[in-house]
């Protein structure tokens, strides 16, 4: 079976790298031999040979890509399409709020509403990434399903795990961690007063930024790690506790809780907020804790830096359920199922 994956972005491109390009390799042991098409170009030649490629195609499989609703049949020709979503890009994000002000930024915003409703119509398939999404998906799409992002947990062995373990139990500096690209740094300005709280009481504690952009506040002994596929692992291993600030916007709401996910494959207890996909992969008080406001902030964090025996269980528990369910390989058997089964192969 030939399928063509039209991506927003390449390697480098979380959302392409992480929902299809990760899972190629178990799509070829299914059969299926993908195609893969970085949709950035304008130039016709490249519009020719994406036209070309999918009329070669037994299914077509479009990763957050938009088009004009003119552009679909004649791009993407007639065969099975499956749309693939992880982000809300049908409202407006608060960098888009920031660089073009409200006005401009909703216009754009209506204008990705109407190509999406455009892809999700034509698909036969909808992939979402979180229930939320599947929600908006359902309005316009037949058939939506849920398929969270994967991890993939070979850079994270038991033995890794349990040396990164022994490690925390002799240090005497813990380290807050997070993990994010550099739109997401405004989110840990939630973390600002409760961190500075924190760092008050207990001098030695550092708050870790794994991001090729940072933030640094007073009173909060800061470092930051240039996030790479290389330096990933090594970053997460050495943190104590992973944490994911969220605001309740529809935004948000859209996201699928990817930290969260690293976090729990590397055996970390995690401190969040309660907002979209993060309720579907924390259970509280089992495998993380929830914080909401600052006071909630600090005490689930006080809870774990005083009590390391209950980071080590809500670590375990969840790294366990990240190994039942959101492995790599289980989500790219799934994947390879909804792609064989839009055109019953």
């Amino acid at each position: 079976m030939r399928l063509l994956c039209v991506l927003n972005g390449g390697v480098d491109h979380p959302s392409s790298r992480l929902r299809i390009l990760q899972h190629l390799d178990h799509l070829k042991e299914r059969g299926i031999t993908a195609d893969v098409f970085v949709a950035k170009g304008t130039r016709a030649v490249d519009l020719a040979d994406l036209a070309r490629r999918a009329r070669r195609s037994d299914a077509i499989l479009v990763q957050k890509k938009l088009f004009s609703r003119w552009k679909l049949p004649l791009l993407l020709g007639s065969a099975p399409l499956l749309f693939d979503l992880d982000d809300a890009v049908f409202v407006v994000s608060p960098d888009e709020r920031e660089r073009f002000g409200e006005e401009r930024a909703e216009a754009r915003a209506r204008s990705r509403r109407r190509r999406l409703a455009a892809v999700l119509k034509r698909s036969r398939k909808v992939i979402a990434g979180n229930p939320f999404l599947a929600d908006y998906a359902s309005r316009h799409a037949r058939d939506v399903a849920v398929l969270p992002t994967g991890v993939d947990l070979r850079p994270f062995p038991e033995d890794a795990i349990g040396r990164a373990r022994q490690a925390r139990r002799g240090s005497a500096a813990p380290r807050i961690g997070w993990v994010g690209s550099r739109p997401s740094l405004r989110y840990l300005g939630l973390l600002a007063e409760p961190l500075r709280r924190l760092c008050a009481r207990r001098p030695q504690l550092r708050f870790v930024q794994v991001c090729n952009a940072s933030v640094e506040w007073p009173g909060i002994p800061t470092e930051t790690i240039a996030w790479s596929p290389e330096s990933e692992t090594a970053a997460l291993l050495g943190l104590d506790i992973g944490v994911m600030p969220l605001d309740d916007s529809p935004f948000s709401q859209g996201k699928c809780g990817l930290k969260i996910l690293m976090y729990q494959a590397a055996g970390l207890p995690v401190v969040c907020s309660p907002v979209g996909a993060n309720r579907e992969l924390v259970e509280d008080g089992r495998t993380g804790l929830f914080a909401v406001t600052a006071d909630d902030w600090v005490d689930r964090l006080s809870r774990l830096l005083d009590d390391p025996a209950l980071g080590r269980t809500l670590g375990e528990r969840g790294r366990a359920r990240v190994l039942e369910r959101y492995g790599s390989v289980t989500i790219a058997s799934r994947l390879a199922d909804l792609v064989t089964g839009v055109t019953g192969s």
